[in-house]
C-alpha cells in the first residue's frame, strides 16, 4: 500500500526571491513610470501583471512581505550576504516609494537615507562659493545681479535647434572614441538618439538590453555646446549607456543576477548609476581635451566663434563649482522651511541660476534624487581620485563600479 505523505515545499532560494523583486519593481513602474528606470527581459508573470497590476496598497504589502522573506533567508556565503543586503535596500526603497505615491512623504533626510543610503552634509562651502563668484565676476564683469550677467553670457553659446543633432552626434563620437582608449565595450553596443519635448529633464538614457540604449534629448531646454558634450558623456560614454551595458554583461549574463535586469529610479542601485554618470565627464575629459573638442569641432558645427571657447570653458568650470549650495537649499525647500520664491532667490544668489523655477519644479517631482548629481558625484570623485592615482588606476576604479555589484557609495548616512 502506497503512503500518502504530503510533499515537502520547495526550499526558498535567493534566485526565487530576486525574481519576485523584479516582478514588484516592474509592477511599480505600471503605476508610476518615473519610478522605473528600465526593465530588460520578459516572462509570463511580468507580461500578465502589465494587464492587471496589483493596487498600490497591495504592492506595498507585498514588498513588506518579500523584504521579511529576504531578511530571514540564511546566508551561505559573503556573496549571499551582499546579495541579501542589496535586495533589502531595494525593497526598503520600493516600500517608501509606494508610501509616497499613496501620499505619505518623509523628511528630506529620512527619504534620502532610505532611497540612497546617504544624508546630505551641512553646507560648509559658503566662503568657497563666494571666491568662485568673485573669479566669475573678474571674467564677466561685476554687476548688481551676477546671475543675470552669467545667464546673458551663457546664452551666447546656445546651439540653434537645427544644429543640435549634428553637435550631439559629433559629441557622442568623440566621447566613445576616448572611452575606447581606456576600456573595451561589449560587441555590437550602440546608442540611438531621439529628440523630444515636454519632459522635466534635459536628457535621459533608457537601457534597452543587449548593450543598446536610447538617449532622449529634450529640445525644450536651452542647450549650450558644453551642455551637449556633458550629455554625451553622462548619458552615453562612459556614463549610463556604458554603465548599464557592462553591468548587464558582468552581473546578469556573467553572474546570473537577474535582479539587475531592472532598475528602480528611487533606489540605492540607481543612485550609484546616476552618481557615476554625473562624474563621467570629469573622468573622460581633461581641461585640454574638452577645450580641443569644443573649440575645434563642436563650436564650428554650432556656428560659434572658436576664439570664444577658452574663456567660456573657464567660466563654465567655475560655475560648476557652485553646485555645493543645492543640497541644503533643496532640503530647506522640500521640508517646507523655505517657500518657492525664497528658494529660487537662494539658488540664484548662490549658484547663479537666474531662472531657478525649473530646478524647483524638478525638485517637486524627483525630490532627493538631485543628490545623485551633487553629493553622489562628489562621492564618486573621492572614490576614484583618492590617493592621487594614475589615469589607469582612475579608470580601473570607475570600471569596478560598473562591472561589480557595487550598490552604495561613501556617504554620510547614519
Amino acid at each position: 500500500m502506497l503512503s500518502c505523505r504530503a510533499r515537502s515545499p520547495s526550499p526558498v532560494t535567493l534566485d526565487a526571491l530576486a525574481d519576485k523583486y523584479v516582478v514588484l519593481a516592474v509592477e511599480l513602474g505600471e503605476h508610476d513610470a518615473d519610478s522605473l528606470d528600465f526593465y530588460v527581459g520578459s516572462n509570463s508573470a511580468i507580461d500578465n501583471l502589465k494587464h492587471q497590476p496589483e493596487t498600490l496598497d497591495g504592492l506595498h504589502r507585498n514588498a513588506l512581505a518579500l523584504r521579511d522573506q529576504v531578511n530571514h533567508l540564511p546566508e551561505n556565503s559573503p556573496a549571499d550576504a551582499a546579495r541579501k543586503a542589496f535586495l533589502v535596500g531595494q525593497l526598503d526603497a520600493l516600500v517608501l516609494r509606494t508610501d509616497q505615491l499613496l501620499g505619505k512623504n518623509r523628511s528630506f533626510d529620512e527619504e534620502s537615507r532610505t532611497f540612497f543610503g546617504v544624508i546630505a552634509p551641512e553646507d560648509t562651502d559658503v566662503a568657497q562659493r563666494k571666491r568662485l563668484r568673485e573669479q566669475i565676476a573678474a571674467l564677466l564683469g561685476k554687476a548688481a545681479n551676477p546671475a543675470e550677467v552669467y545667464t546673458r553670457y551663457d546664452s551666447q553659446f546656445m546651439v540653434p535647434a537645427g544644429r543640435i543633432p549634428a553637435v550631439m552626434n559629433a559629441a557622442l563620437e568623440q566621447c566613445r572614441a576616448l572611452t575606447l582608449q581606456h576600456m573595451a565595450l561589449p560587441a555590437g553596443e550602440h546608442v540611438d538618439v531621439e529628440y523630444v519635448f515636454h519632459k522635466p529633464w534635459s536628457g535621459f538614457s533608457r537601457y534597452l538590453g543587449a548593450a543598446h540604449s536610447l538617449i532622449q534629448v529634450n529640445m525644450d531646454y536651452p542647450l549650450t555646446v558644453d551642455r551637449i558634450l556633458d550629455l554625451a558623456c553622462h548619458e552615453g560614454y562612459p556614463g549610463h549607456h556604458v554603465f548599464n551595458s557592462l553591468r548587464d554583461l558582468s552581473l546578469v549574463n556573467g553572474l546570473h543576477r537577474d535582479e539587475f535586469r531592472v532598475q528602480l529610479t528611487f533606489s540605492p542601485q540607481s543612485y550609484v548609476s546616476e552618481a557615476a554618470a554625473s562624474y563621467a565627464p570629469n573622468l573622460l575629459l581633461s581641461d585640454a581635451e574638452r577645450l580641443h573638442i569644443e573649440r575645434d569641432l563642436l563650436f564650428p558645427l554650432a556656428g560659434l566663434k572658436r576664439s570664444d571657447a577658452e574663456r567660456y570653458l573657464r567660466v563654465q568650470k567655475l560655475v560648476a563649482g557652485l553646485h555645493t549650495a543645492e543640497p541644503s537649499i533643496a532640503r530647506e525647500y522640500l521640508d517646507d522651511r523655505l517657500e518657492f520664491v525664497r528658494a529660487a532667490d537662494a539658488l540664484e544668489r548662490e549658484s547663479l541660476m537666474q531662472h531657478a523655477e525649473t530646478a524647483l519644479l524638478y525638485l517637486n517631482e524627483y525630490r532627493t534624487y538631485m543628490l545623485s548629481y551633487t553629493v553622489g558625484s562628489d562621492s564618486v570623485r573621492s572614490l576614484v581620485e583618492s590617493g592621487h592615482p594614475s589615469d589607469t588606476e582612475r579608470w580601473q576604479r570607475y570600471r569596478s563600479l560598473m562591472a561589480n555589484p557595487v550598490v552604495s557609495l561613501p556617504g554620510t548616512a547614519h
